[in-house]
């Protein structure tokens, strides 16, 4: 397990080279736009049933979400130095959870963007945990936060979910209402902070495969402000 965790680590931190970089054409535009971009790619994904994981239960996964982008998207073009791969921006990371009494889970994430790293935090509460015709029914609510000296970003969501569990995989859905907040150090001739906030509601989908006992592959895809596609793998006890 501790050489796994290794190898999930090494994973989020292979992030293409890249850095926050403001064009003097930035504008306070750009940056709601980039605020949004951000949440799509930094906010906490789910990756997981809506199953409760016990007090024995723990999970480890290592994976990639991406949303595609053109280059003359000014948000991108005149604030980023993170280069994209097949016309997709990435950000990879590592998410665990830990199950504990009473149907709450933990978890905890850490990645890298544009050369910097970013941190979350979740908590789940099993509401339901599925019957032969009923699925599994979760609350979450989970925040993530990037921050260095031109960027303070954070995002916040609470998150509705659904998943009904078959032989080999377990597909699910969910529902979610998220709020951003972005600051910005920018401008002419002298760079100063601007900000911009955001909500908006956020629809999320995805299945959980069980190729080999204790491994979990994960696809899912979340429409906020852009469509953003996750992959991960990991283990499960």
């Amino acid at each position: 397990m501790t050489r796994f965790l290794t190898c999930l680590m090494v994973v989020a931190g292979v992030a293409h080279a890249g850095q926050f970089s403001f064009d003097s054409r930035f504008t306070n535009a750009h940056l709601a736009d980039l605020g949004e971009a951000l949440a799509d790619l930094l906010a906490f994904p789910n990756l997981t049933t809506a199953k409760p994981a016990g007090l024995h239960g723990f999970e480890a996964m290592g994976g990639v979400g991406g949303v595609r982008v053109s280059a003359r998207e000014g948000w991108y073009r005149y604030a980023l130095e993170q280069e994209r791969w097949l016309g997709v921006l990435s950000a990879p990371r590592v998410v665990v959870r830990k199950g504990l009494l009473a149907g709450v889970t933990l978890g905890a994430q850490y990645g890298r963007f544009a050369g910097e790293p970013f941190w979350g935090g979740e908590v789940r509460w099993s509401l339901y945990p599925g019957g032969a015709i009923w699925p599994a029914v979760a609350l979450g609510a989970g925040y993530s936060w990037l921050a260095n000296s031109l960027v303070d970003f954070g995002v916040g969501e609470v998150r509705l979910v659904l998943s009904k569990g078959f032989v080999l995989l377990t597909p699910y859905a969910g529902l979610g209402v998220r709020h951003q907040r972005l600051e910005a150090k920018f401008g002419e001739p002298v760079p100063r902070w601007h900000q911009t906030e955001g909500s908006r509601a956020v629809v999320t989908a995805g299945v959980v495969m069980y190729p080999l006992p204790l491994v979990r592959l994960v696809a899912e895809a979340r429409k906020g402000f852009a469509t953003t596609f996750a992959v991960a793998v990991g283990v499960a006890l």
